[in-house]
């Protein structure tokens, strides 16, 4: 790979496409963006949302191919799975690729978006031992004991005196 210069100050396209006549010509790109949010508003399942994505991108240009490296941190606003709870998360990812120095244009987009649905996790919680909702009353377990009377843990308990 060569290196000959990397530049820091390069407009950085909002979308995201970068000629790779440039990173060619400059031998390299170092550079970091700010990436709107409603460019991601469908990349996780709702109720989830992104709210804020830090860039920062690398380009290495080798003989016949361009390393990307790049990483992402920034802020998403999940729903807990127990209590329906709304908090932010922060996360940072990473991700690498190489793309052929033939192409016209390189997509970080395409690269950003699947990085980001792939840190989606399955359930989200606010905090490790969230206590959720009484199956009952709803109310959120988290503020205090409610006063419902538990009920039996049986599934079978409906049962009960059915069959005498």
């Amino acid at each position: 790979m060569t290196a000959t210069s990397v530049y820091h100050d390069y407009d950085v396209p909002h979308d995201l496409q970068f000629k790779t006549a440039d990173i060619l010509r400059m031998g390299g790109l170092d550079c970091s963006a700010v990436v709107s949010p409603k460019y991601l508003q469908d990349v996780l399942e709702k109720p989830h949302q992104i709210t804020k994505v830090n860039l920062k991108l690398s380009f290495s240009v080798a003989s016949k191919e361009i390393l990307v490296r790049g990483e992402l941190n920034g802020l998403r606003e999940v729903e807990c799975a127990r209590c329906l709870r709304r908090v932010e998360q922060p996360f940072k990812e990473e991700f690498f690729e190489t793309y052929s120095n033939k192409l016209e244009i390189i997509d970080i987009m395409f690269l950003v978006r699947q990085t980001l649905a792939l840190t989606e996790e399955i359930r989200f919680l606010c905090k490790p031992d969230c206590k959720g909702l009484c199956p009952t009353c709803g109310k959120d377990l988290n503020e205090g004991p409610c006063d419902c009377k538990p009920e039996s843990l049986s599934p079978f308990a409906v049962l009960k005196g059915k069959f005498k």
